[in-house]
């Protein structure tokens, strides 16, 4: 009698010890998953746009938003505040969910009231090099049909000149400028940049 509660014991003991068995299993193969499937490759907090932006746009705390991406695919000189870009002016024009860099944002533009910034794709990049912010030039528009050229906008302000990452995509395809103007010259140089090339001449 005095026996049977050792046994008792006994047998509890190689119940539980069956029951650890199996979670110790269970354990052991969901480890060997894991181990199998490291994590994945590190990622980067960077802003982006939630909308499409024109350029010449100024940026509002509404405009961007932080998204993960693979730290790999993270394009160079990738902005990762939102408080760096806001005020700033979208140098050209930007895709909904596009990763801002530091080349898609110049400013802060200190826009005049009643004025806007306009961009222009100047037809030399060599000019566009020489002009600075501040500087006051006419806009002109050269008709490739007529050969004419006409003033399209005049005393503008230069805002900015922003860098360009492909200095030799600049030199082919012009270079971009943003220029301070009202809405109606705006739309002047907007459709200007259609029907022909663009210029500017110091004032």
């Amino acid at each position: 009698p005095r026996r049977r509660p050792w046994r008792s014991l006994t047998r509890a003991f190689s119940w539980h010890r069956r029951k650890l068995a199996v979670v110790a299993a269970v354990a052991a193969v969901l480890l060997g998953i894991s181990a199998t499937n490291p994590e994945g490759p590190p990622t980067l907090r960077v802003v982006r746009a939630t909308s499409q932006l024109m350029g010449g746009a100024t940026l509002a705390s509404a405009d961007l938003e932080l998204a993960d991406v693979v730290e790999d695919e993270a394009p160079d000189g990738a902005l990762l505040d939102p408080a760096d870009v806001v005020g700033k002016v979208v140098a050209a024009p930007i895709a909904r969910g596009q990763v801002l860099t530091e080349l898609a944002v110049v400013g802060p533009a200190g826009v005049s009231p009643g004025k806007v910034v306009a961009p222009l794709r100047l037809a030399d990049a060599d000019l566009a090099a020489l002009l600075k912010p501040g500087e006051r030039v006419d806009v002109l528009v050269a008709d490739q049909q007529t050969t004419k050229a006409a003033v399209v906008a005049s005393a503008v302000r230069v805002v900015a000149v922003p860098a360009m990452a492909n200095p030799d995509q600049q030199t082919q395809a012009g270079a971009l400028v943003l220029v301070e103007v009202d809405p109606g010259q705006a739309a002047a140089l907007a459709q200007a940049s259609v029907s022909g090339s663009i210029t500017v001449i110091w004032r």
